[in-house]
C-alpha cells in the first residue's frame, strides 16, 4: 500500500507542485497587499471566529477536535469533488484564497509587533505541515480530475483521444480511495496536534496574538 501511495504521489507530483505554487502565490499576495484585502479577509476571519467562539463555549478538547477535523475534511472533499465540475478551478482558487488569508494574518501579526516566524513555528507548523500537505494533496487530486474532465469533453469531439482519456480516468478512479483515505488520516493526525500541542505552543510563545489581531482589524464593537 505504501508503494502504491508513493506511486500515486509521483504520478501527481506536477499537480502537487502546482498546488504548492498556488498556495505560496496566495501567501505572498496576502502579505504584500494586506491593506487592500482587509475587508475580504475580515469576512473570512469572522467565520473562523464564530467557530472559535463555539469551541471556547464548549470548552471540550474532544469537541474542538471534532470541529477542526470535520471542517478540514469538508474542505478537502469539496476540493476533490468540485474539481470535476469546474475543470479544476475550484480547488485552485481554494488554495490561493487560503494562502491569501495566511499571508494577510502573518502581515497583521508583523504589524502588531509579533514575529511572523514565531507565528509559523508555534501556531502553524506543528499541525500545518500535515494539514496543509493534506489540503494541497486534495486540491491536486481535484485539479487533475478537472483536467481529465476537460479532456473527456474534448474527446467527445475527437475520437482519437477517447481511449487514452478513458484509461486515465480509470486509473484515477482506481487510485482515488487510497488517496482520499490518506488525506483523511493526515487530517485526523493534524487535528489531534492542533487540539493538543499547538495551543500550548501558542500560549508559550504568543500570548497576546488574538488581542492584537482584533485590534488591528477593529473586530471589536
Amino acid at each position: 500500500m505504501v508503494k502504491r501511495l508513493a506511486s500515486i504521489v509521483c504520478e501527481n507530483k506536477r499537480y502537487i507542485w502546482l498546488g504548492v505554487a498556488l498556495m505560496l502565490i496566495g501567501v505572498f499576495f496576502g502579505y504584500t497587499n494586506a491593506e487592500e484585502i482587509k475587508q475580504f479577509a475580515k469576512q473570512m476571519i469572522d467565520n473562523i471566529q464564530r467557530i472559535g467562539s463555539d469551541i471556547r463555549e464548549a470548552n471540550n478538547p474532544l469537541y474542538t477536535f471534532g470541529v477542526i477535523f470535520k471542517n478540514n475534511v469538508m474542505v478537502a472533499f469539496s476540493m476533490v469533488g468540485l474539481g470535476i465540475f469546474f475543470f479544476g478551478l475550484y480547488p485552485a482558487l481554494g488554495l490561493v484564497t487560503n494562502g491569501i488569508l495566511l499571508g494577510f494574518l502573518l502581515k497583521v501579526y508583523a504589524s502588531g509587533g509579533i514575529s511572523p516566524l514565531k507565528i509559523l513555528l508555534a501556531g502553524i507548523l506543528p499541525h500545518g505541515i500535515i494539514e496543509l500537505s493534506a489540503i494541497i494533496f486534495a486540491a491536486a487530486i481535484g485539479i487533475k480530475l478537472g483536467v481529465l474532465t476537460y479532456d473527456w469533453v474534448v474527446s467527445l469531439f475527437v475520437r482519437e483521444k477517447r481511449t487514452t482519456v478513458r484509461k486515465k480516468f480509470s486509473d484515477m478512479l482506481r487510485d482515488l480511495p487510497l488517496a482520499v483515505g490518506t488525506i483523511v488520516v493526515m487530517l485526523f493526525v493534524a487535528a489531534v496536534v492542533e487540539t493538543t500541542i499547538t495551543p500550548l505552543l501558542i500560549q508559550s510563545f504568543v500570548e497576546q496574538e488574538i488581542d492584537i489581531m482584533k485590534q488591528m482589524l477593529k473586530l471589536k464593537g
